[in-house]
């Protein structure tokens, strides 16, 4: 697993890492039917103090690259929702944070 940090042009830090599915999910087990077929290859989480996103599929060679290319990929990563129960006003921010930029 790789893992990186870069600040976005706002100074927010995000940590990021790459999740690719072990053998055992990959050669048939039970767990592998959790995952959606586009996440099969693995995927890259972003994460920062206020939000979590997932990018699938991811380019090689992503932890050598600058930080205005990882956030550029971090912009074109799916928004996670937040485990449990998020207030519709938190969610509302959230969501507006990660297209207002657009």
């Amino acid at each position: 697993m790789a893992m990186r940090v870069f600040r976005d042009p706002d100074g927010r830090e995000w940590q990021v890492w790459d999740v690719v599915p072990s053998r055992e999910v990959e050669s048939g087990s039970r767990r592998q039917h959790y995952l959606p077929p586009e996440m099969a290859e693995g995927w890259l989480c972003f994460e920062a103090a206020d939000q979590k996103r997932r990018l699938t599929p991811f380019p090689a060679g992503w932890e050598e690259r600058d930080d205005e290319f990882m956030h550029l990929l971090c912009r074109s990563a799916e928004l996670v929702k937040a485990r449990g129960v998020a207030r519709p006003a938190e969610e509302a921010q959230l969501v507006e944070e990660a297209h207002g930029a657009d």
